[in-house]
């Protein structure tokens, strides 16, 4: 297979698309909130976020690994294969996202334990939450459906799919909020909403876009104690990748929260930025992740070897354009999330970090989808070990010294750190197609 641009182009540019618009979701909230003008409020909406997408991230490995192994049975052309990699994450999936339901008071208390919340920003977070997490079971189950389909290089399913639960849920947060002035409860009852609607939608598109019957693989989905502990430990380095992670986010929470509601109103401003610019990468990685996986299952190196290098092309231009976009309308984007002064001014003072921000994270952001794509988990483990260390040494000293840009130091080395601490594992990748 001679891999060219446009090749590459027809599977990226649904995946960006469909990608960018989820972290819309938490930018949309963050700003339809903030024009009630008040940032207890923003606060509350930002420490929610944070809450579930520490559950979601948690157990990501289910679209990530899910990605990989059905982009594998592709390659192969092995419909049993193709199979099994979607219907036995979806029982895990279902199961997880119920255990969530179930035990969503330890999970709150667990999470304003971690977090520290002010009291009003934390009663608003628990609104939030208490709405969201019934959620769980139809966002996990949506990982495992939107994983399969880019495997399964279903773009144009792919991206109907994630805009059209996006979108659902923009329009539902304007009238839940501005219209029926149902505040911090109505942008988490829009979500649900559009959560419920997406699973929906992505169940129908596999079962329509899929080249031979579920029904006639119902059986892969039985378990034997071996197959799920293949299942799990294949996933623990993603789990515990993903861990560290959380611990991250969690942390600049943490630390946000501590140095008062205005900063952590303003970082969460700032992160809904990034957010948009790391699924802008994401889009990119997910495509590397396609024809990476394909390459192992048709164990062709000069498949892998164009990925790669169509991968670095694609990023280059990615951090080029953002970068300059990030220069010209920074203080624009302030603007669509609020007008409160004081959270105006804590941006313009920590803006630059997010110029930085593109340059720092890019490459780090997209190569990791080469090596998820392949099954090459373990040195993504390490390498976001390794970064996660970095980024709490700086926040503990930066932090101390110089406040919320010692903060926001640390942020971006860690993103720094994800490419640096990775390159190197290469090598493993490509052993992959040998």
């Amino acid at each position: 297979m001679n891999l060219t641009h446009k090749d590459y182009f027809k599977i990226a540019f649904p995946f960006i698309v469909s990608t960018v618009t989820q972290p819309l979701l938490g930018a949309v909230d963050t700003a339809v909130i903030g024009k009630l003008g008040v940032a207890e409020l923003i606060g509350g909406v930002a420490i929610g976020t944070v809450i579930m997408n520490t559950l979601y991230w948690l157990f990501g490995f289910f679209r990530v690994s899910t990605t990989g192994q059905s982009a594998i049975a592709l390659g192969k052309n092995n419909q049993t294969e193709q199979a099994s990699s979607l219907l036995r994450p979806l029982v895990l999936a279902l199961f997880v996202g119920l255990s969530f339901v179930f035990m969503q008071s330890l999970i709150w208390l667990g999470a304003e334990w971690v977090i520290s919340p002010e009291p009003v920003v934390g009663e608003n977070a628990k609104i939030y939450f208490d709405i969201m997490i019934y959620g769980a079971p139809f966002v996990l189950l949506n990982y495992t459906i939107i994983g399969w389909l880019m495997g399964q290089a279903k773009a144009k399913e792919t991206l109907f799919t994630q805009v059209f639960g996006n979108v659902l849920n923009i329009i539902l947060d304007l009238v839940f909020v501005l219209y029926f002035d149902m505040g911090i409860a109505g942008v988490a009852i829009a979500t649900l909403i559009a959560q419920i609607t997406t699973f929906v939608i992505g169940a129908v598109l596999v079962l329509k876009t899929c080249q031979f019957s579920l029904l006639d693989y119902v059986r892969t989905t039985k378990m034997s104690r071996k197959d799920l502990s293949v299942i799990v430990f294949s996933n623990l380095d993603l789990l515990l990748r993903t861990v560290c992670i959380l611990v991250f986010f969690n942390m600049m929470a943490r630390v946000g929260s501590q140095l008062g509601a205005d900063v952590l109103a303003a970082n969460a401003i700032l992160m809904q930025v990034t957010f948009i610019a790391s699924y802008l990468f994401d889009g990119v990685a997910n495509a590397s992740s396609v024809f990476a996986g394909k390459s192992v299952g048709q164990k062709n190196p000069q498949l892998l070897s164009r990925v790669i290098k169509l991968n670095v092309q694609w990023t280059t231009g990615f951090v080029i354009v953002l970068s300059l976009l990030l220069v010209v309308f920074k203080q624009q984007l302030v603007m669509l999330f609020t007008t409160l002064p004081e959270l105006v001014e804590i941006y313009s003072t920590m803006s630059p970090w997010l110029i930085v921000f593109p340059l720092v994270a890019g490459y780090g952001l997209t190569f990791y989808g080469i090596f998820t794509g392949t099954g090459t988990t373990r040195p993504v483990r390490n390498s976001t070990f390794a970064t996660l260390l970095v980024f709490l040494i700086v926040q503990f000293v930066g932090v101390r010294y110089w406040g919320n840009h010692g903060l926001w130091l640390a942020f971006t080395l860690f993103y720094l750190g994800r490419f640096i601490f990775l390159y190197p594992y290469m090598n493993q990748v490509k052993q992959k197609c040998q």
